[in-house]
């Protein structure tokens, strides 16, 4: 609800980013220690038999991980654990970025706040282009591991942003009623200037490594 300063809001509010802590918190524990094994997997296994992804055999070498450890009959099962993962990520980036993009067109004054009906055509017309132009690109450079390292790149862009926005949120925007103590104040801080950071080794390895 609209931030009026009631203690029912901020009770409501304080609730919420308890709900959001704990999201945040789960999902760090689950996805650090998710690629930490497979950094293990791979360093381990396809480091020893001297295989590198790359081209369209990509896939085909990771599946080299499991099917040394687990056997054969884990191929099919990386397969369609491969095609669950992108196809999960694909439609919930497709979603999401279609929204933000009709947003950003609204706010550059395509249209007014309130005509529904244009933004639903912005995010139908955005929502094609963004399925379609991965299939495009991939045609174009049939190359599926230089892809992924542009999109890091491109995603190392955006993270900064991310980052030094939440601070401006943070600092000018945030009620007080409900902002954060100092110890987390400052954790945001750490954060985002060690994002700025990783943003530019990620930005020098990745041109080296297209290059």
């Amino acid at each position: 609800g609209p931030p009026d300063g009631s203690e029912a809001w901020v009770r409501r509010a304080r609730g919420w980013i308890h709900v959001m802590h704990i999201d945040i918190l789960v999902s760090l524990v689950v996805y650090t220690v998710a690629t930490i094994a497979f950094y293990l997997l791979g360093a381990g296994v396809l480091h020893g038999m001297n295989l590198v992804p790359k081209g369209n055999d990509m896939i085909v070498v990771l599946s080299r991980i499991y099917t040394e450890t687990l056997g054969p009959w884990a191929l099919w099962v990386f397969y369609a654990g491969a095609l669950v993962t992108l196809y999960g990520t694909i439609f919930a980036a497709t979603a999401a970025h279609s929204r933000i993009y009709a947003d950003l067109a609204r706010l550059a004054g395509l249209f007014h706040r309130d005509d529904t009906d244009a933004r639903a055509r912005y995010r139908k017309g955005l929502t094609w282009a963004l399925t379609l132009a991965p299939v495009g690109i991939y045609f174009l450079v049939e190359n599926p591991v230089k892809m992924v390292v542009w999109g890091a790149m491109a995603q190392s862009f955006m993270l900064p942003v991310f980052a030094f926005g939440t601070l401006w949120l943070r600092h000018r925007r945030l009620p007080t009623e409900v902002a954060p103590g100092r110890a987390l104040t400052i954790g945001l801080w750490v954060a985002s200037l060690m994002v700025a950071t990783l943003m530019a080794i990620a930005l020098f390895l990745g041109l080296r490594n297209l290059w």
